[in-house]
């Protein structure tokens, strides 16, 4: 590989692969005008990005029904409404799976209507093994957990909903 080409996913994928079973913490790559740091434990936490919401965001569409065998539990209602004025966004700074736990079976991180200080780790997004985490731009309240535990996230999707407290 040189500087002068462009760096393949191949190549990415081989050096992540190297970092994953070097006995290294951390590491910060620059090629290419482009800087990664990968970290075992994640990286240090990048500033996530705010939006400040102006209006409500439209609800969930209800579900479909589906027709359910008598031993199946009962449905439960759609969610109501959710007043997001004020709220702001916090957004998946990579591409990854989303988790909203430390790990199987622990508690989530978070949960809606709990209180959060700045820079409080509030879920986690992994990519390739590595887990990055998800922390609070400023302190408020959780209104909304825009993503489901374990799907796929894309670069810059609102992963929660939060309303700032005053001060």
């Amino acid at each position: 590989m040189t500087t002068a080409d462009r760096v393949t996913h191949r190549e990415v994928q081989e050096i992540l692969r190297t970092f994953q079973e070097s006995g290294w913490a951390s590491m910060t790559l620059e090629l290419d005008g482009i800087r990664v740091t990968v970290g075992k434990d994640g990286p240090p936490a990048p500033a996530p990005t705010a939006v400040a919401l102006s209006a409500p965001a439209a609800p969930a569409p209800a579900p479909t029904p589906v027709a359910a065998s008598s031993a199946a539990a009962p449905t439960p209602a759609a969610p109501p409404a959710v007043d997001t004025t004020g709220c702001i966004e916090v957004r998946a700074q990579t591409v990854g799976a989303f988790w909203v736990a430390p790990g199987p079976g622990e508690p989530p991180f978070v949960q809606v209507g709990q209180a959060v200080e700045a820079g409080q780790q509030i879920a986690i997004v992994e990519v390739m093994k590595l887990m990055n985490p998800v922390v609070t731009p400023q302190g408020g309240e959780i209104v909304q957990i825009c993503a489901t535990n374990a799907d796929l996230v894309e670069f810059d999707q609102p992963l929660f909903l939060i309303r700032p407290t005053d001060g």
